[in-house]
């Protein structure tokens, strides 16, 4: 399996020259399996260049193409009206969220709402493709590639998911917008046992942790803490913080890597096979 970042950004993006190294798209990941089929996670702003370098290259899946969200706030679906292949009446897209206690609206209207003519041109159900808004009351399936898959709900306002991707003994763990709180959570180490690739949230500093208690989110140490604690192979920090500068966030990153030398930051573009 494949991963390739296409935004990793966190809360908004930012376009300025000082993050143009790591990225100022918001979260968006295109996962691509053994088989060559391919899936999205999160829909941030990162989707739209994605969504253009599927056609560009004349990818021919059309059907079952699932977009699996950690959750629905603002910058984890706010490039989904600028995704060009969702305008084609030809393909088949599965926008997909547990549903297992997960209170608020339903899916599909959240996807209506941020679409609705005052905020864009276009409605959700005029794009073209065929969408499935598939909210299962289950967390663990099997993707038509043979993908076990495996959610996970932890500790965000208004709730998110974390996803176990399995495939021909590889394992992928993407766990962003995660508060730890007092001590890791261990259903987070859990979902994260043994990942050859663990994606997680790593928005803040130690320091700055301190002051963001309840806006739900990790500091890179704890993100560290999980990949120990999980014995997973290697750690791509992840949802980095608007106001965290290139500059800044390498130090992060040497700093991070003192402790667990196999961490990195995620970064705009970078593509990593298991």
């Amino acid at each position: 399996m494949k991963v390739t970042f296409y935004g990793t950004r966190g809360s908004t993006p930012v376009p300025e020259q000082e993050f143009v190294r790591v990225g100022g798209n918001t979260p968006c990941i295109l996962f691509t399996s053994d088989t060559g089929r391919v899936g999205i996670l999160d829909a941030g702003t990162g989707i739209r260049k994605l969504g253009n370098d599927l056609l560009a290259r004349s990818h021919e899946q059309y059907d079952n193409i699932f977009i699996a969200l950690s959750h629905t706030h603002w910058d984890h679906i706010q490039g989904f009206p600028f995704f060009q292949p969702a305008y084609d009446p030809k393909r088949h897209f599965i926008v997909t969220i547990p549903e297992k206690d997960r209170k608020g609206k339903n899916l599909e209207s959240i996807f209506s709402m941020q679409m609705q003519s005052e905020y864009f041109p276009v409605p959700v159900e005029k794009m073209g493709a065929y969408m499935m808004f598939w909210a299962p009351n289950i967390t663990r399936y099997i993707t038509r590639a043979g993908v076990d898959v495996v959610a996970s709900k932890h500790n965000h306002p208004g709730g998110a998911y974390g996803y176990r991707f399995e495939e021909a003994g590889k394992v992928l763990v993407y766990c962003t917008d995660v508060e730890h709180g007092d001590r890791i959570d261990p259903n987070v180490v859990a979902l994260s046992k043994n990942a050859d690739l663990l994606i997680h949230d790593a928005q803040y500093t130690p320091e700055e942790l301190k002051e963001k208690k309840g806006w739900g989110h990790s500091s890179w140490e704890q993100a560290v803490e999980v990949a120990e604690q999980a014995g997973a192979k290697r750690l791509a920090l992840f949802h980095h913080d608007p106001d965290h500068t290139d500059s800044f966030l390498f130090k992060m990153e040497e700093e991070c890597q003192r402790r667990f030398p196999a961490a990195f930051l995620s970064r705009e573009g970078m593509e990593i096979e298991l």
